[in-house]
């Protein structure tokens, strides 16, 4: 391949907004249930690339779907979203063989002249092959988050500002030496019609005792995230991952979780932010053909305080902490996550093995202090396999899985009090359940800075 400058775009994209509405039919007496809207928007955009900071013609492809109707109060909630970036052969990078990213499309959800923001963020493009004489076409895609109208009337939905994050590639899917990932930021063009897709809102209907409606000019409102946003700024170790593969893209999340100790009959929180501060979590990752691959570290330890009722009856409070055990030379990767999307639903299937030592201290009985010693912890680390689906790995979502917590040594200051926790917490079937928030990638300030999800509590694992 010839030497090219890094990342530059030429070119123009035609511009049409497409949005089509269709009635249902009626039959038999009654009507039939109205079919989507679906957007296909052709639009220009303006991209601020290193050699051209002034805005370089971007042709932008965007397709959701909407559905045809919503009620004032409740959340209208668009489809699978698809952002379509074509990039001329002369910009790809030096040396690509093949260009992964992401995309974030800022939407205006408006309502009776009153705007609200939406951030179409996360939407994953897995790794586009750069081919001699053609426009190499990005295809990024994810779910997006729902809006709630405040009252009656039209809803519209317009395309804002995007974001491009590139990830260059080589023949074995890493990025090529000296290369680094790069964020492009794009404006629409002037004079164009941005709209995606045009909802009616209906009255919410009332009970006689209900209060009044929404006012008709009240903005509506975006989807809140699941957790309350994490306060300040994006933690400083987000994105300082170390380890292997640190040629990937890195970003940051937190997660949460309940974990089921069977022998107890109770479970415990994970990373409990009413005990202590949440450990993060860094992440390095890659878009692949089939979906995504992360590596994952903790950090610092992940801990909790609860109590069981040891035998039946004795009320017992621990601090748990999970630490992840480093790799020694040779070893397969821990903290290995890996999603492969299923091409006719676009569902991510992820699977994610770890290994994690558990420590006990501060203990009491009865509020009794009981002296554990300092290094009350398990054997060897527990091995932690947690599988699930999900509509994109980088926006978060929902593991589960069953794993043995082995037998603990070290436990006391005096006296031998291992059999005591091996007989008690020690054992197979243990279930845990991990929700993992959306990645905060930091270089291109996309989710962050990021948020402690709320830990799902359906399922077993829940307690």
């Amino acid at each position: 391949m010839t030497r090219r400058t890094p990342i530059r775009v030429r070119g123009t994209a035609a511009a049409a907004v497409a949005a089509a509405v269709v009635a249902g039919a009626v039959a038999g007496g009654g009507a039939a249930p109205a079919r989507a809207l679906e957007a296909d928007a052709t639009l220009r955009y303006a991209c601020a690339f290193p050699d051209a900071p002034d805005g370089t013609p971007v042709g932008v492809r965007v397709r959701a779907e909407f559905p045809a109707g919503g009620t004032a109060g409740e959340p209208v909630r668009p489809g699978r979203a698809t952002v379509t970036a074509t990039i001329p052969e002369s910009a790809v990078p030096e040396g690509a063989a093949a260009v992964a990213g992401t995309a974030a499309l800022s939407v205006a959800a408006a309502q009776n002249g009153t705007p609200a923001p939406v951030s179409w963020a996360g939407l994953a493009a897995p790794a586009a092959p750069v081919e001699q004489g053609a426009d190499l076409v990005l295809e990024a895609s994810g779910d997006v988050p729902p809006v709630t109208p405040a009252g009656s009337g039209d809803l519209t939905f317009r395309a804002g500002g995007l974001t491009l994050n590139l990830d260059p590639r080589d023949a074995q899917g890493r990025t090529p030496e000296g290369a680094e990932p790069l964020a492009v930021t794009c404006e629409p063009v002037d004079g164009q019609d941005g709209t995606l897709a045009t909802v009616p809102v209906a009255a919410a209907s009332r009970a006689p005792e209900a209060s009044a409606a929404p006012s008709a000019t009240a903005a509506p409102r975006a989807a809140a995230p699941p957790a309350e946003e994490a306060p300040g700024e994006t933690p400083a170790e987000c994105g300082t991952y170390e380890g292997p593969d640190t040629t990937w893209m890195s970003g940051c999340i937190y997660l949460s979780g309940f974990s089921n100790v069977t022998k107890l009959d109770g479970a415990t929180i994970v990373n409990d932010p009413e005990f202590a501060d949440p450990a993060l979590t860094n992440v390095i990752y890659k878009i692949t053909r089939t979906g995504a691959e992360l590596r994952q570290r903790f950090v610092s330890p992940l801990r909790s305080r609860s109590t069981f009722l040891t035998f039946g009856l004795m009320p017992t409070t621990a601090t748990m902490e999970l630490t992840q055990r480093p790799l020694e030379p040779g070893e397969p990767v821990y903290g290995a996550v890996e999603a492969i999307t299923d091409l006719e639903t676009g569902v991510q299937t992820v699977n994610a093995h770890m290994k994690m030592s558990i420590r006990i201290y501060d203990v009491s009985v009865k509020g009794t202090p009981l002296d554990v010693g300092a290094d009350c912890r398990t054997e060897v680390p527990a091995d932690l396999e947690l599988t699930g689906t999900m509509p994109n790995i980088l926006q978060g979502g929902t593991l589960d899985g069953t794993f043995a917590i082995p037998r603990f040594e070290g436990c006391g200051a005096g006296e031998d009090l291992d059999p005591l926790f091996n007989g008690t917490v020690a054992g197979p079937k243990n279930l845990l359940r991990v929700t993992l928030g959306s990645t905060c990638i930091p270089f291109a300030q996309i989710s962050c800075p990021p948020v402690l999800p709320e830990p799902s509590r359906t399922g077993s694992a829940a307690g």
